[in-house]
Formats: C-alpha cells, structure tokens, sequence
C-alpha cells in the first residue's frame, strides 16, 4: 500500500480554485494559469474533470447547484488532498 503525500503547493492553490473556475469567477489571467495546470498536472486534471461531471449531472437534474451533500463531500476531499502530509 502507497503512503499518500500532499500535494505541491501549486496543486493545492488550484484544488482550492476548481469550484471558481469551472463556474467561470476567476479573472482571465487566473483562468489562463489554472487551464495551463490542469493540461499539465493529470491529479489535477482528473478531479476537475469529476467535479465538472458533478456539476453537469446536478445541472442536468435542474439544480442551479449541486445539493449540500455534494458540496460538503466534494469540500472535505478537496480538503483531505491538501491536507494530507508529506510521505
């Protein structure tokens, strides 16, 4: 079994931002150096894509936002990757 580490401080400053951007309040420039990551960075990439397909399927069922549960699920993993210490 592999011992999780944390992740770079560029991810975790990403990771906090996905919510913003995929809802599109990031300032261009940001918007730019966050898509840059997330080409770059798989992890990253990875768990924008599931939030993304999370926000799709809420929308999807008529939702302006995905329920609380989502969110505080989605928030207390966000906040596990940073979290977690180095190996």
């Amino acid at each position: 079994m592999t011992t999780p580490t944390r992740p770079p401080a560029r991810c975790r400053t990403v990771l906090l931002e996905l919510s913003r951007y995929l809802e599109g309040d990031l300032t261009p420039a940001r918007r730019r150096a966050v898509e840059r990551h997330l080409e770059t960075c798989h992890c990253c990439g990875a768990m924008a894509s599931r939030l993304l397909r999370t926000m799709v399927a809420c929308h999807a069922e008529g939702q302006r936002r995905p329920p609380r549960t989502v969110m505080t699920r989605a928030a207390q993993r966000v906040t596990a990757v940073i979290a977690r210490g180095p190996a």
